[in-house]
């Protein structure tokens, strides 16, 4: 038997020495059975070190009177493992190898012994890990061997949960093993530097393997030495103090190893791979309402990507010892198509969770991989259904479900058709388009124009970046699943109001389908859908003002109202008055609202400053001016129930329904006080609705006056009375039942007749999706603009000018060069009543090359066939005509002012700073115990 032992174990006859470096920090709940580890090895090392970490628990007592004092060395409190580890290395004697261990790793007999083997394979290898097995568990792998994606994750090729069945038990190659266990040549270790200190808690193993690679050695997993890691502080269940590396550190560590690894030529694509990741990430985060996520992401990038000269240092100093190409090494890593396959399977699991609900292991099971207790048990629990565990979920299921059967003759059409009609112009080509209506000074449109483009018009290029090339996916979405949208925004302010989970989803189910019962989805008024989402959540952000009154949370609601008032400018408006009225009452609030309001008013930039010139501009939402109902006492009436009046709205009596509902609300005395509040907030969007009702405005570049649509006020109304609602039913639930009975069956009628309506209804006409055709298609590509003709010799005749196909999202609110609207009037008309050459050469001047009337009058006709330099051409529609300009050398538009681009560029910058300055950064443990501290 001893012959065999010497046969596998050469290295018996001339034993190398071996120098062990315990790291501790706060462990003494898992030292016991960590120190009986270290006395049964079968093979000890040669010499010992304990670094502890200011420990304060009854570990420090453990290891003093398990090793002695003379073996341990003290560190200050936030001193990092692999700083930690350098000091107890340097502490040593010298060694042939270093063993590092950590205080949460329990090892079985053998281990060290195994390791050496693997360690004395071959002579480039340098650094040699254990298989890692779950603690407490036994059974579940955690690793052998690490390797890293070109996203940053961590990646050990097993599935979650594996459990150990020896399917990974042959020694092999890996890029890098952990650190707990980790066997390292001592000479390798001081010629590569060791550890990196700037890794202090995560990745530096990841790390060291990378640069001994590249060095020229070669990192060995030997399986058949076993660790049991309870992973403590990766599962955050060792106690935090002050001076610990923060949350965030993880993925700080993940972008700097990658960034001061990769190939020099790699780097640049490397960091802007990493920063739009870092940015979808923390999009990603947002949504999932995880904002302690969301903040880490972008403390993060801040202490790495922003940090280019930190970079650059960390590369020179390892130069010296890179002597391996990196395509030699490329092995190690997981392939480029990993990080995709994993984000494939985490949806899967998610599905598979959704369909298969009554006991899912991997959900029910109390995994003791989260506490890291050794006492710790498996358990599983039988789960609820699905509509128990997670009714708002399937409510929002069931509205999307909805506003996609509702938008059925609307999700595809013919070749080249898009989503139009109403007020919704059709989207533009690419995403580019948007952010040129910003950054730059000048805009090819009719006439050409130098304005600011608008707010919205930015807040659009940001989210359809991703999908540049079809930014009209977003405009569907907003417009098509608007419904489903506001629910998400009203169940969120919801939780602030009510405790009672079934209240608040029979609530926000109700808000959301009013969103297509006002008539905006089916009007194409993008403006009042978008603004009637963002609604609850400048209320939820203004209440979470008066709990904190705080310039962040002034700053968060600014933030809000610009959004919302970007798309809708009446929502300024609207927040303003509501704001000062709540300063009035609550006096400390004076400073926030104050930010707030300035906030909102400089994030909307000098496209607002256009707007507030011409105060009746207010009014005019994005998209194209359609005229809203007007006044009369039918249109009254629409509005007191919740009606902005025009084609898409739902029946009036629901509405009726919920002014009744609301009205009776104000009868529990209980419930008063607040019940008022909401019915103030009420009447705040009637009162705009009303006045909007009598308000008239005309557009710069156009001749007509439109009567001002009133959505968003008719929207705040219906928000306050189902407010007032909510706060009033538990009190009216402790009533006789006969009368519970009523108002339950009455609350639920209006979400279930709304959806009833919207589903058979639909939400096309005028919306549809097709191929514009403001201008027929041959004149899309001519040079120059075409003058569109309307009207009657008796009634009048009016003109507008079109460039290519027509104004898209966002340039329909640009004005026209100033003057050029006016001359370009007189001309047409002078044409019309005496058809002069001078005229005509005049439109030339002015770059109008075509001249067409979709339904032209007879007399208009023949007057203009009568003109001079005006040559018939063909139509490819019915009743239309098309007149071609004769003259030479279209007008060339300036470029505009080079200041304008600028002004545009600092407001898109405003409005990343505004987000980065309120961007969500939790308070953690190891602060609030530092403050704690006398």
């Amino acid at each position: 038997m001893e012959d065999v032992e010497e046969q596998v174990r050469p290295w018996r006859s001339s034993p190398p020495s071996v120098g062990a470096v315990l790291v501790t920090h706060d462990g003494a709940r898992w030292l016991p059975k960590v120190l009986d580890s270290f006395a049964a090895l079968t093979y000890g090392p040669t010499a010992w070190r304990v670094v502890d970490v200011a420990s304060t628990d009854e570990g420090a007592a453990m290891v003093r009177a398990a090793f002695g004092a003379e073996r341990i060395t003290y560190a200050p409190s936030g001193t990092g493992f692999s700083a930690a580890a350098r000091v107890g290395v340097d502490a040593l004697p010298p060694t042939d190898w270093i063993w590092l261990l950590h205080d949460d790793a329990v090892l079985e007999p053998g281990s060290l012994a195994a390791l050496l083997d693997e360690a004395t394979s071959a002579p480039d290898v340098a650094v040699v890990g254990p298989k890692i097995r779950e603690w407490p568990s036994l059974r579940r792998l955690v690793e052998v061997g690490l390797s890293i994606t070109s996203t940053g994750a961590r990646e050990t090729g097993l599935e979650p949960g594996e459990p150990d069945a020896g399917q990974h038990d042959a020694p092999r190659d890996v890029l890098a093993v952990n650190t707990a266990g980790m066997l390292v040549r001592r000479d390798v270790w001081d010629e590569i530097g060791g550890l990196d200190e700037g890794l202090p808690l995560f990745g530096d193993d990841l790390d060291l393997g990378w640069r001994v690679a590249l060095a020229g050695y070669r990192t060995r997993t030997a399986p058949a030495a076993v660790a049991f890691h309870a992973e403590a502080s990766r599962r955050g269940v060792r106690p935090h103090r002050a001076g610990d590396p923060p949350a965030w550190e993880r993925r700080r560590a993940a972008l700097r190893t990658l960034l001061v690894n990769v190939p020099g030529r790699r780097v640049p694509w490397t960091w802007t791979r990493l920063l739009v990741g870092s940015l979808l990430r923390f999009l990603g985060f947002l949504v999932a309402r995880d904002a302690e996520s969301a903040g880490d992401e972008l403390l993060a990038v801040r202490s790495v990507l922003l940090r280019p000269g930190e970079v650059r240092r960390v590369r020179r100093e390892r130069a010296a010892v890179r002597r391996v190409p990196h395509r030699e090494i490329a092995h190690l890593f997981p392939p480029f198509w990993l990080p995709y396959r994993h984000g494939w399977d985490a949806f899967r699991d998610l599905v598979a969770g959704l369909v298969r609900p009554e006991t899912v292991e991997s959900v029910g099971r109390r995994s003791t991989s989260g506490s890291g207790d050794p006492d710790d048990t498996d358990e599983l629990v039988e789960l609820p259904p699905l509509w128990q565990r997670r009714p708002w979920l399937l409510t929002v299921l069931a509205l999307t479900a909805g506003s996609v059967l509702a938008a059925r003759d609307l999700w595809t059409g013919a070749q080249g058709a898009v989503l139009l009609g109403g007020a919704l112009p059709p989207a533009p080509t690419d995403a580019g388009q948007w952010w040129g209506l910003v950054l730059t000074g000048a805009h090819d449109v009719g006439l050409g124009s130098t304005t600011f483009g608008p707010t919205f018009a930015l807040l659009l290029a940001v989210v359809a970046t991703p999908v540049w090339g079809s930014p009209g996916v977003v405009v569907s979405v907003l417009v098509l699943l608007g419904v489903p949208l506001a629910g998400l925004a009203a169940h969120r302010l919801g939780r602030m109001l009510t405790p009672r989970r079934g209240l608040r989803i029979v609530w926000a189910g109700t808000y959301a389908l009013s969103v297509a019962a006002i008539g905006p989805v089916a009007q194409g008024r993008i403006g009042t859908i978008v603004a009637l989402v963002v609604l609850p959540i400048v209320v939820n952000t203004a209440l979470q003002l008066i709990e904190q009154a705080s310039w962040q949370v002034g700053l968060r609601l600014g933030i809000w109202i610009a959004v919302g008032a970007a798309f809708a400018p009446v929502l300024l408006a609207m927040s303003t008055v509501a704001l000062v009225g709540l300063v009035l009452l609550e006096r400390r609030l004076l400073r926030p609202v104050a930010v707030a309001l300035v906030a909102a008013v400089l994030l909307l930039g000098p496209w607002a400053v256009q707007r507030a010139l011409r105060p009746r501009l207010l009014w005019w939402e994005a998209g194209l001016p359609v005229p809203g109902q007007g006044t009369g006492v039918h249109e009254a009436i629409s509005l007191l129930l919740g009606r902005a009046g025009g084609p898409g709205q739902a029946p009036l009596w629901l509405g009726a329904v919920i002014v009744l509902l609301a009205v009776l609300a104000l009868v529990p005395r209980p419930t008063r006080t607040v019940v008022t509040v909401c019915w103030s907030a009420a009447l705040l969007g009637l009162a705009f609705a009303v006045l909007g009702s009598f308000v008239a405005f005309t557009v710069p570049g156009g001749g007509e006056s439109i009567s001002a649509w009133v959505g968003v006020p008719v929207g705040v109304w219906v928000l306050g009375l189902l407010t007032a609602i909510l706060m009033a039913a538990p009190e009216a639930a402790g009533r006789a039942r006969p009368v519970v009975a009523a108002l339950a069956a009455a609350a639920l009628l209006v979400p279930l007749g709304t959806a009833t309506w919207w589903l058979a209804r639909g939400v096309d006409d005028p919306l549809a999706r097709e191929r514009p055709t403001v201008v027929p298609a041959f004149l899309t590509e001519s040079p120059g603009d075409t003058l569109v003709v309307r009207g009657t010799l008796a009634d009048g005749v009016d003109v507008t000018v079109v460039r290519g196909a027509g104004p898209t999202l966002g340039s329909e609110a640009l004005f026209p060069a100033q003057g050029r609207r006016e001359e370009v009037v007189e001309a047409a008309q002078a044409i019309v009543s005496s058809g002069a050459s001078a005229d005509v050469r005049r439109l030339g001047d002015l770059g109008i090359r075509s001249v067409y009337a979709p339904d032209v009058d007879p007399d208009v006709e023949q007057r203009i066939d009568a003109a001079p330099l005006l040559e018939q051409s063909g139509s490819d529609r019915p009743g239309s005509r098309v007149w071609t300009v004769a003259v030479d050398d279209p007008a060339v538009d300036g470029a505009g002012a080079p200041w304008r681009a600028v002004v545009g560029t600092a407001h898109a910058l405003l409005w990343a700073g505004a987000v980065v300055a309120t961007a969500p950064v939790r308070r953690r443990q190891g602060d609030r115990v530092a403050q704690e501290r006398p």
